[in-house]
């Protein structure tokens, strides 16, 4: 077991130790940081975030899982920020990406519901998460956030694999919401002003996915692909997490940088699975490098990096 995962899976023990044994803190709040120095319970929200997306190997990539095509193993995760892109015109840039290429009829219930809000037809990243003090050294906090990711098979090619003709890849594209709810220690306590705050933490995200999938025109096998072939099609699903990260205390403004690892969890319908596209024998020879059968759902293991702005009060 590597040193991380230990550290990781010892927070976590702690995290459910502390959250069913602790004591009936909320009536105690004052009297305890009276008597430590400390401070009482601190809100803090974040907003504008940056986010990568990265995954555990070479074959870990869900675009790679779903094809089999060598074009996307070991390909890229999604870059950039979230809300208000300074190169784009758009409050959301994903989701307007998304409802672009026509996935808004596939939103899972929630993601659907947020699509009402006037404007930006859509929820704003952000999370807003509760600390609060215990008769410990320790602070317990709850959390919950809201993320997006944007995949296009244009984009999330490996750059290691040269240069091939579109045709050659199959059309994918998937926009994935993450709605997060987290337990996390943090060992320093309730952040002071000027402090920094460590955390450690456990959760799980509701993952809400739409996929546009399909074959190109295809001169090679054009007499089952004369013309470009789409389907929709959606998913969703349950995603454990964990969760470490660093923020500024204060009682303004800061900043936060946080590492989710995502579980192994398959929570994506694959639609290259069946014979929704073309016949199999005929993908399998044209676009599946891997030559084994595709599996009917994958996940996408690995981390996702989240940098934003704060406000604590």
């Amino acid at each position: 077991m590597s040193l991380k995962k230990f550290i990781l899976n010892q927070f976590g023990l702690a995290l459910i130790i502390m959250l069913v044994l602790r004591p009936a803190v909320f009536a105690q709040e004052e009297t305890a940081a009276a008597s430590t120095g400390g401070r009482d319970a601190v809100w803090r929200i974040g907003f504008w975030e940056v986010l990568q997306q990265t995954f555990s190997d070479d074959d870990s990539h869900p675009f790679y899982q779903m094809t089999g095509t060598d074009r996307f193993r070991g390909g890229k995760g999604f870059f950039g920020p979230t809300f208000l892109d300074p190169g784009s015109s758009n409050f959301i840039p994903n989701v307007y990406n998304k409802n672009e290429d026509g996935h808004a009829g596939q939103d899972g219930t929630l993601t659907k519901l947020f699509s009402n809000i006037p404007l930006l037809n859509g929820l704003p990243t952000f999370s807003l998460e509760y600390i609060q003090p215990t008769d410990y050294v320790v602070g317990i906090g709850l959390s919950f956030a809201y993320t997006n990711i944007w995949l296009d098979d244009t984009q999330v090619r490996a750059a290691t694999m040269g240069a091939d003709p579109d045709y050659a890849t199959p059309l994918l594209r998937m926009a994935s919401h993450f709605y997060m709810f987290s337990a996390s220690i943090h060992p320093f306590g309730v952040p002071k002003t000027d402090d920094l705050d460590i955390f450690f933490g456990l959760g799980l995200s509701r993952v809400e996915s739409t996929l546009k999938s399909g074959i190109r025109e295809n001169p090679t096998i054009s007499e089952y692909t004369a013309t470009i072939q789409t389907q929709l099609s959606s998913s969703a699903g349950t995603l454990p997490f964990r969760r470490m990260g660093i923020a500024s205390g204060g009682d303004s403004f800061g900043f936060m940088l946080e590492f989710l690892f995502p579980g192994n969890s398959e929570i994506i319908d694959n639609p290259f699975a069946t014979n929704t596209i073309i016949d199999s024998t005929i993908y399998d020879s044209t676009y599946n490098d891997r030559g084994d059968a595709l599996p009917s759902k994958v996940g996408m293991p690995g981390g996702i990096t989240r940098v934003s702005w704060t406000y604590s009060f």
